[in-house]
């Protein structure tokens, strides 16, 4: 599948193999949902993304999260030589940390949030994770309501957005987010991974994305130091020859 030429209306993510899959990039101004058991990448695809628009396309992002400490992000993330305190420095990138009980204040700094993003020029939005906070609400109406309205605020902002969530695997074996999120989203992606004797292989799934003409199959990849996340659209999921 080849990219199209992008004028614009594109938000490339610039993760090796991962753009080729959904023409050049994401639709701007979209919500996105990526979904995945806990240690799959998730928060990792996440990031790169934000430190991709950061570095080579000039957009600043910004990072808002319920799960990680800066400290802990910042170090983790200069295993693939991304350095997001010399980004945030220079204004190319902010974050912001809420505990999982300050969802109320997550709420209600909505116009703080809105200010950061014309303060600083944000193009890229990360929420680590939705089912951190909807987690907090004590029955399901009260979660999706809550999910709504932090769709509702992310469409004000005018950001191409990526949220994460921890994955469901159903009875037919495929992947979906927790509490349904995926359905409000514009584009669904699922990170599935199986155990092969001592090897555990990952794999990337493009479920739905609106106006996209988008890759129909999974498709392996694995993270690597002073990289990241590579996508192998090309080579056979799970396989002895993938990588």
């Amino acid at each position: 599948m080849a990219e199209r030429k992008n004028d614009g209306s594109r938000v490339p993510t610039g993760i090796e193999g991962f753009d080729s899959m959904i023409e050049g990039g994401f639709e701007r101004q979209s919500i996105m949902m990526v979904a995945a058991e806990a240690g799959a990448g998730k928060s990792t695809l996440a990031l790169q993304f934000l430190y991709n628009g950061a570095v080579n396309y000039g957009e600043a992002g910004l990072y808002i999260t319920f799960e990680e400490n800066r400290g802990q992000v910042y170090r983790h993330m200069k295993r693939f030589g991304w350095d997001f305190e010399k980004l945030e420095k220079e204004g190319k990138f902010r974050f912001m940390q809420y505990q999982p009980h300050e969802v109320e204040k997550f709420f209600n700094d909505g116009t703080i949030i809105e200010d950061v993003v014309r303060d600083y020029k944000i193009k890229r939005i990360v929420i680590d994770s939705v089912t951190s906070f909807a987690l907090l609400f004590e029955n399901e109406y009260k979660r999706r309501l809550s999910i709504l309205q932090l769709f509702n605020n992310i469409k004000k902002w005018g950001v191409t957005a990526l949220l994460t969530s921890e994955g469901e695997i159903t009875p037919q074996g495929d992947m979906k987010a927790r509490f349904g999120a995926e359905f409000l989203a514009d584009g669904f992606i699922a990170v599935h991974s199986i155990r092969r004797k001592e090897i555990r292989d990952f794999a990337l799934e493009v479920v739905k994305m609106r106006g996209t003409n988008h890759m129909r199959k999974m498709v392996p990849f694995k993270l690597i130091d002073e990289q990241g996340i590579v996508l192998y659209p090309n080579q056979p999921v799970f396989g002895e020859s993938s990588f």
